[in-house]
């Protein structure tokens, strides 16, 4: 990466937005597969009677669940586990929703195979999702996990068009005609050139060599400032123990950063840029938290009760305790 370029600028480019990449990108077929899907959901789900009879419904039939899931456009992993549990009561639902146009169209071949192929895609995109998560993401692990994403997306879209759909699982279960499977690939295509389209700063970054594997590469290749520090390091069996357990994320540690100051503070530039929304939506959880109604006098921005809800420190009570003298008298 270039010393003038703001690491902090990958930021946004690096946030996955499932619905933008998929429901804001489906073709038309596919969108009314999906808004279908809702309306369906949300008849059974939109009084509790009706719920109530479709729950004794599943009962009767031994199905393996006896509710539907809603789907919410602020929450991010509802459209998959909606998706989901509609098609493990497929037959259920089409039984109790017989007359109603929607379940019509989604009981034909294609339209069952639509559902599936929703159902599968965003199921894959909502793991990606969840992998890119936690306060521990690094930029290195963010790029192998997006772009070996993409790469899976290509491999699917040349199976698909040898009639090859192992690798989803919903829709290897269904028939597939022609028509299908070319509205399938499109909709791959454009996943592909999205996911490229989005993330092509973080393609362009080239992580050193010594930041990846730094017991491998020749002294003499990297940066000088840091040909000293590093040859010191690979003599080091304490950082060659800790980069076997920890891999890359051994540059965050204190002990690295005392030894090798140098180098340890290069490779953080690179390595601490939130790869995600993670600790930002941790941020807005705390903050919902602390003026909920029950605490809503709360002055979270001058007292520290933010900082305090979000720091990862853990307060040593004991010794906080022994600078203060008891009181004889309780």
């Amino acid at each position: 990466m270039m010393k003038d370029e703001n690491p902090n600028m990958l930021t946004v480019h690096c946030v996955i937005h499932r619905e933008n990449l998929v429901a804001k990108k489906l073709s038309p077929v596919l969108n009314k597969i999906l808004q279908s899907v809702i309306k369906c959901v949300n008849s059974i789900k939109r009084n509790s009677k009706s719920e109530r009879l479709f729950k004794q419904f599943c009962i009767n039939q031994s199905a393996e669940h006896v509710r539907l899931l809603l789907h919410t456009e602020v929450r991010w992993l509802s459209s998959g586990n909606c998706l989901k549990r509609f098609m493990e009561l497929f037959d259920q639902i089409n039984d109790f929703l017989s007359d109603k146009s929607e379940m019509k169209l989604l009981s034909t071949t294609d339209g069952k195979a639509f559902v599936s192929y929703l159902t599968d895609i965003f199921e894959k995109l909502g793991n990606l999702n969840k992998q890119l998560q936690g306060a521990n993401m690094t930029l290195i692990d963010a790029k192998a996990k997006i772009f070996g994403f993409i790469t899976a997306l290509e491999l699917w879209k040349n199976k698909f068009s040898k009639r090859n759909f192992s690798e989803l699982y919903w829709l290897s279960k269904c028939e597939i005609t022609n028509d299908a499977g070319i509205v399938i690939i499109d909709h791959l295509n454009i996943l592909i050139k999205d996911f490229n389209d989005r993330f092509c700063d973080l393609k362009a970054m080239n992580f050193p060599s010594w930041l990846t594997q730094p017991l491998l590469i020749n002294v003499s290749d990297a940066t000088i400032q840091y040909q000293e520090e590093l040859s010191e390091l690979q003599h080091d069996e304490s950082v060659k123990t800790l980069f076997k357990l920890k891999g890359t994320k051994m540059w965050l540690y204190d002990e690295v950063e005392r030894k090798y100051p140098k180098i340890s503070t290069s490779a953080r530039e690179l390595l601490i840029p939130f790869p995600s929304s993670y600790l930002v939506e941790c941020g807005f959880s705390a903050v919902d938290n602390l003026l909920e109604a029950k605490r809503n006098r709360l002055e979270i921005t001058k007292r520290g009760d933010l900082r305090l809800k979000l720091t990862k420190l853990s307060p040593q009570i004991k010794n906080l305790c022994c600078m203060h003298q008891a009181q004889g008298s309780h």
